[in-house]
């Protein structure tokens, strides 16, 4: 099943690069607007090409001194179309729709890729982004090793037995501490591990409560930062209290990383899965 994902991803990129002007693909100039989609371009070999990156793309190192053109929801026409960029490869997410639609009017190719929500879309957006710089030996290269990665991790997810309830906690900056319900990253995260959301009675992400912490009952803990030490959980007695917060079935690392469902997937899964109970947590924590 996973190789028919990434070969419908194939076509789907083969249109995309059929309407692309005459020129070589891997001389353009790119604007990227995705943290992973960054990433995705930069493992490809094709970090050369991109001459500006959004606020959510903060890996590898060598995008930090790239410049920003600000929050891919509220990308600006002037700041992109400044960088001269040939292409803008972004998210279905990306906004506002005026922006966008001058930069294509400015001559801009604006890429909006899906977001992917399954290990198999995953690889499938490389594939994509692979062709649309031109990447595609780079992008089968790096597909054929992610796969296999993800199937260890799978299969030791699958080999636990149970679905532990994990309590998924985002530290969103200045939209303050939200929990991820379902239809969302950190529950398709969840899911791809065999295991089961806290919060799945909620859509989306909303709001942190004390009280819902204390009845949320979880095994496991993961807690995704916008930036590193953004959440102190000196802040958050009730969750220190939980039994597997006690217990050390915890985690908390960046938002990107865990959400983003990039090429750092198969670390991602394994860094939770890795803190995930063999068995039920005791309530005493024990």
């Amino acid at each position: 099943m996973r190789l028919m994902v990434i070969a419908l991803a194939v076509l789907v990129s083969q249109g995309a690069l059929a309407a692309s002007p005459v020129g070589s693909v891997s001389q353009q100039r790119v604007v990227s607007a995705d943290g992973a989609i960054t990433e995705t371009i930069f493992a490809l070999g094709g970090g050369a090409s991109v001459v500006g990156v959004d606020t959510t793309s903060t890996y590898p190192a060598a995008v930090q001194a790239l410049p920003k053109v600000g929050y891919l929801r509220a990308l600006p026409f002037e700041g992109v179309l400044s960088l001269q960029p040939d292409r803008l490869i972004t998210t279905e997410d990306a906004a506002p729709e005026q922006a966008l639609g001058r930069l294509e009017r400015a001559g801009v190719r604006v890429e909006r890729l899906p977001i992917p929500r399954t290990p198999e879309q995953s690889l499938a957006r490389i594939e994509q982004v692979g062709a649309l710089i031109g990447r595609d030996a780079a992008a089968a290269e790096l597909i054929t090793r992610l796969d296999h990665e993800l199937d260890a991790v799978t299969a030791q997810a699958e080999a636990r037995g149970w679905r532990p309830r994990v309590l998924f906690i985002l530290s969103a900056g200045n939209h303050g501490v939200v929990f991820g319900g379902a239809e969302t990253g950190a529950d398709a995260l969840l899911q791809s591990l065999n295991a089961d959301n806290a919060m799945a009675a909620v859509s989306g992400y909303k709001p942190a409560s004390r009280e819902a912490v204390i009845a949320s009952t979880p095994d496991a803990i993961v807690i995704a930062e916008a930036w590193p030490g953004q959440f102190q959980i000196d802040d958050w007695p009730e969750l220190a209290r939980l039994p597997a917060w006690q217990a050390g079935h915890r985690y908390v690392g960046d938002s990107m990383f865990l959400l983003g469902f990039g090429p750092r997937l198969p670390e991602a899964m394994a860094a939770v899965n890795g803190v995930l109970p063999s068995r039920a947590v005791p309530l005493d924590g024990h």
